[in-house]
């Protein structure tokens, strides 16, 4: 597997430890899309619009040409399906260190509540991350 870089680590990290941040990004973002400011119309009695009549499909077209909300949903849908599928290992590594808001844990704090070594649960985090990397197409 490729190296990636502290900027890289960093940046995956912050995706699993803002995820809620991710998520309201991305509702607003579909909001923001399917609801656009709309200037007054000053041709009155124009001609017909070119809208289609089909509000699902074009509702559809719009969020599927849109790179930045397609961006945040493979990142939200990412982490929230690799997230399913940890072990419970893992999963106390994401929760303690990603996802706790009330308290700061240190590996080491990490690695005493697993029974592990320190070193053990950063090679944990980092396939983690390498996965979550590989997932989201970085590598």
């Amino acid at each position: 597997m490729s190296k990636l870089s502290r900027n890289d680590i960093q940046k995956l990290e912050d995706y699993w430890i803002n995820l809620n941040e991710y998520k309201k990004l991305l509702q607003f973002r579909e909001w923001e899309l399917l609801n656009p400011h709309k200037e007054t119309d000053t041709n009155i009695g124009g001609g017909r619009s070119n809208n289609t009549s089909d509000t699902t499909g074009r509702k559809a077209m719009i969020l599927a040409e849109d790179t930045l909300y397609q961006n945040l949903s493979r990142i939200v849908s990412t982490i929230e399906n690799m997230y399913e599928k940890l072990d419970h290992d893992q999963k106390t590594i994401v929760d303690m260190r990603y996802r706790d808001k009330l308290e700061c844990y240190e590996w080491q704090h990490i690695g005493d509540a697993l029974y592990m070594s320190v070193q053990r649960v950063l090679r944990k985090r980092n396939a983690l991350i390498d996965e979550t990397a590989r997932r989201l197409g970085w590598v």
